[in-house]
């Protein structure tokens, strides 16, 4: 499958939508409902920035992934966006089901820090894009 066409912006957005609603679903408790929904959407939606940054830099600049864990995936932008979005997604939930419980506090500081490093990446691929020749 090639996922560099229409489907597969379909499919990256689709999975930039789930961690972007992933507060909906992602709380065992009611006590930490409200005190991670917030930090959660952040979160989530600092990811998107990033993964929809990352792809239009991957299909129209000469710039590379350099996760390890995503370089089998590195021919394809639209696969390479998709399962660094689901490992988020999957990362979130554990985050908010395991820590948000036990230590709320945390949760949310690690929520916030969370979001303020995906805006980073999300900036830095800006950067990038300026500094890469255009395909």
């Amino acid at each position: 499958m090639v996922f560099s066409t229409r489907r597969g912006r379909l499919a990256a957005l689709s999975v930039s939508l789930c961690v972007c609603l992933l507060p909906v679903s992602a709380f065992a408790q009611d006590g930490t409902r409200s005190a991670l929904r917030l930090p959660t959407i952040v979160a989530g939606a600092a990811a998107a920035a990033d993964w929809a940054t990352t792809y239009h830099a991957l299909t129209n600049y000469h710039v590379r992934e350099v996760n390890p864990l995503l370089q089998p995936f590195a021919s394809s932008p639209g696969q390479l966006v998709s399962v660094g979005a689901a490992m988020d997604v999957g990362g979130l939930a554990a985050w908010n089901l395991m820590v948000g419980p036990t230590h709320p506090r945390m949760a949310v500081a690690g929520l916030w820090a969370m979001a303020a490093f995906r805006s980073y990446l999300a900036l830095h691929n800006l950067r990038n894009e300026q500094r890469a020749a255009r395909r």
